[in-house]
C-alpha cells in the first residue's frame, strides 16, 4: 500500500471533483496571467520601446519553440 500525504490526498481529491471546465477557466486565467508577467518583463528590461514594440517581443516569445 502507498502511503500519500493528506495534503497531496486533498490536492487529488480537489482534482478529481473539479469540473473540466472549471478547470479550463483556471488553465485560461493561468496562462493570461503568465502573459502579463511576461509584458511586465519585457516593460522592464526595455524601458524605451513602444507599445507596439514591447508587443512584438511579447509575440515572438509567445511564438518560440520550448
Amino acid at each position: 500500500m502507498v502511503l500519500v500525504d493528506p495534503l497531496r490526498r486533498d490536492d487529488l481529491d480537489r482534482a478529481l471533483r473539479t469540473p473540466p471546465e472549471e478547470k479550463a477557466r483556471q488553465a485560461l486565467e493561468m496562462m493570461a496571467f503568465g502573459i502579463e508577467l511576461q509584458r511586465r518583463k519585457l516593460r522592464l528590461a526595455h524601458r524605451d520601446a513602444t507599445d507596439v514594440e514591447i508587443d512584438t517581443l511579447l509575440r515572438a516569445w509567445l511564438a518560440r519553440e520550448a
